[in-house]
């Protein structure tokens, strides 16, 4: 890891305790959004430049073809620097892994621009009509002579605004109901009938839209999978092992809010059950961690560190709400940070699959509970 050490000290500042950059990314830059995606194209292509991009994807791609124990540690490492990756997380983390798995050789060719920093791709599963429930996805793809022709709209898709393209899951046959009848497609997102809307959050950001499908033409060869295969490609996707390390993360943020200062007794033990939370999900994910580099999948029981993750956010936004009151909405107060925190706490409940429908994969897959 001295090289890794050695290039991130050269191009990021070190900074092992503090307000957590990467987790709260998609948060940032609010007053400018080009700029962070400069920022983060830029950094993709330097870590391609020297690397350190696509660790464990295959070198045909661009990658190293390196166990998971060197993402791993690299994962550790760079979350002690200032380094702009909000951009390319699902980019990178989901659709770049799942096209490896399931695509055809050219749709994997898109690979290498991706580790490049070149394309960033969106998500296209929620929809205003079934949120996380992707077993109720609505949006219609109608065949052609030509190909496929899709209608239809989805919701709260990360980086939707800057996405070349987007991996979308759609209802190719009407007549068979839930997950039956789904695929998967490829879509141009500056394809003619493609509308991309930001949505405006309270945070003042814009880092989700909705996206609109208004008789849009895909070739035949955007499948991506098997014709109704759209399940099995998304359960693949969703399989993914993510390497969370928000429990470290959270920890940097603990230790910042440390030095506010606890004077009243309700917001204090609000906090140190924030600390306590952080804690225990910090040991959760690196017993899971050991794991992954025994060689074991973490299993469905992994998706508990991102119920637990939402549950500390939470936790110590209203601790620091509580703490600090009134201050939080004064401008130049210098608590612009921990405004963000708490307006943007709700979003951990919601992004990556609501807890509601986490919390049920939980009981039906870790549980043994019976189906409703």
């Amino acid at each position: 890891m001295a090289d890794a050490r050695n290039f991130l000290d050269e191009h990021a500042e070190h900074r092992p305790d503090g307000f957590p950059d990467a987790m709260f990314a998609q948060f940032r830059y609010l007053a400018d959004p080009e700029a962070a995606r400069r920022d983060c194209v830029a950094w993709q292509r330097l870590l391609f430049d020297n690397g350190f991009a696509g660790l464990t994807w295959p070198h045909a791609v661009g990658g190293r073809a390196l166990p998971s124990a060197y993402a791993l540690a690299w994962a550790d490492v760079e979350s002690e620097y200032d380094v702009p990756r909000g951009l390319f997380g699902v980019t990178l983390e989901m659709v770049g892994p799942t096209l490896l798995a399931v695509g055809t050789r050219e749709q994997k060719s898109h690979c290498t621009a991706i580790l490049r920093g070149d394309e960033v791709w969106c998500q296209l599963f929620s929809e205003p009509g079934a949120g996380s429930d992707l077993a109720g996805v609505a949006t219609r793809a109608t065949r052609t002579e030509s190909g496929w022709r899709i209608n239809g709209q989805k919701v709260w898709t990360s980086e939707a605004r800057h996405a070349r393209y987007g991996y979308l899951l759609a209802r190719s046959d009407p007549s068979q109901s839930r997950h039956r009848g789904l695929t998967a497609f490829v879509v141009d997102m500056t394809a003619p009938g493609v509308d991309v809307r930001p949505l405006k959050q309270m945070t003042g950001g814009a880092s989700f839209s909705e996206v609109f499908f208004d008789d849009v033409a895909l070739p035949a060869d955007a499948v991506l999978g098997e014709v109704g295969g759209g399940w099995t490609v998304a359960m693949t996707t969703l399989g993914f092992e993510r390497f969370s390390s928000f429990g470290r993360s959270l920890g940097r943020l603990v230790r910042q809010a440390a030095e506010l200062g606890w004077n009243d007794t309700a917001s204090r033990e609000r906090f140190v059950d924030a600390i306590i939370d952080q804690r225990a999900l910090a040991a959760f994910e690196a017993g899971v961690h050991r794991r992954l580099l025994a060689g074991q999948s973490p299993g469905p029981e992994a998706a508990l560190a991102k119920i637990a993750t939402g549950s500390v956010v939470s936790t110590l936004a209203d601790a620091v709400a509580g703490r600090l009151g009134n201050a939080l909405s004064m401008s130049g107060a210098g608590f612009d940070d921990w405004r963000l925190v708490v307006l943007s706490a709700p979003a951990f409940h919601i992004a990556g699959g609501t807890d509601e429908i986490v919390k049920t994969m939980i009981a039906e897959r870790v549980l043994g509970l019976p189906r409703g």
